[in-house]
């Protein structure tokens, strides 16, 4: 039987549940209850302090904390034996305890100093920080909740389950040494790559100029990357297509064969403008127009697809494997 958590005081408690309900970006209780399978009375007990706290479902709450916050809470419990019973939380608990909840605290600061984690974000600008940004570009979102930055990634977990765990998640560690919070809907096919950091949020803000919140009709390609060599111009492209682009075969009845072609749709003229430009700099065909309000990037036809595979390329599975009998 796995270990309860104790926290050293109501207070804490309190805080730690509210606080988790910010991050998680849940709607409500019920949603979290559902999250971990387990009723919503369940739950209410674990806030109000009524029944201990299961290790498992504490390590998955504090992982959507940013590295301070983390640290914060996990010197705050104590952990006791499945056995201990139920208990009436908040001050008296805790002096009753108090040398538990002191070897406890002690142990717990030491194993989140190891754990925190800090890198420069001056990083040089490679392919993968490029590839990341362009990403981020086509599927990403930002923002700041009080005191806690979330960087979060959306996809299909039917077609990305597998780019995003294997990746994205080996990208967020070997460039800024994150380790990501995957969520899949129970109900729906969306999938959240949850990525906890101040420092992050500031390289995507600050040195990139990529203003948080909804960014969809306004973002653009950074500058930085603009004026960089040209293989970390492509990997930009690369993780903009990876996230917005689409491999469609026309199977109309005027073609011979089924006619490929590589669209980027986005709801923003102008990234879309530098994307063409881009393209036709690398020498891909490619029209910029518009069906139905549908601003999109045409590439067209078997031989400027294949340039475009052998310039800019995709990593994304789900492309790829449409692209297979091409390349």
């Amino acid at each position: 039987m796995q270990r309860r958590i104790i926290f050293s005081s109501n207070e804490i408690r309190n805080s730690f549940f509210e606080e988790v309900l910010v991050v998680s970006q849940f709607k409500n209780w019920q949603s979290l209850a559902n999250f971990f399978q387990i009723n919503r009375n369940l739950l209410l007990k674990y806030r109000l302090g009524k029944l201990t706290l299961p290790e498992e479902i504490f390590r998955k709450l504090i992982l959507m904390f940013d590295s301070s916050r983390e640290r914060f809470f996990e010197s705050k419990v104590s952990y006791v034996d499945p056995n201990w019973g139920r208990i009436e939380g908040g001050k008296s608990t805790y002096n009753r305890h108090r040398e538990i909840f002191e070897h406890g605290r002690q142990k717990a600061i030491e194993t989140s100093k190891r754990r925190a984690h800090k890198f420069n974000v001056d990083i040089p600008l490679g392919e993968e920080l490029s590839y990341f940004i362009g990403l981020f570009i086509g599927d990403g979102f930002t923002n700041k909740y009080q005191r806690y930055h979330i960087i979060q990634f959306t996809g299909d977990k039917r077609f990305e389950g597998d780019f995003y765990r294997g990746l994205i998640t080996q990208y967020s560690r070997q460039l800024f040494n994150l380790n990501p919070t995957i969520y899949e809907g129970k109900n729906t096919n969306a999938l959240r790559f949850n990525l906890y950091s101040k420092e992050l949020f500031h390289l995507i803000t600050q040195r990139f100029k990529i203003s948080a919140g909804r960014k969809s009709k306004k973002v653009l390609i950074p500058q930085k990357i603009l004026d960089s060599r040209p293989e970390i111009l492509k990997a930009c492209i690369r993780g903009l297509y990876d996230a917005e682009g689409c491999v469609f075969f026309d199977k109309r009845k005027l073609y011979k064969k089924p006619y490929v072609r590589i669209e980027l749709h986005m709801h923003n003229l102008q990234i879309l403008k530098q994307v063409s430009k881009i393209l036709s700099l690398f020498e891909i065909e490619n029209t910029l127009g518009s069906f139905k309000d549908n601003l999109r990037v045409v590439v067209y036809g078997k031989e400027q697809v294949k340039k475009f595979v052998k310039e800019v390329g995709f990593s994304n599975p789900k492309h790829l494997s449409k692209l297979k009998s091409l390349i």
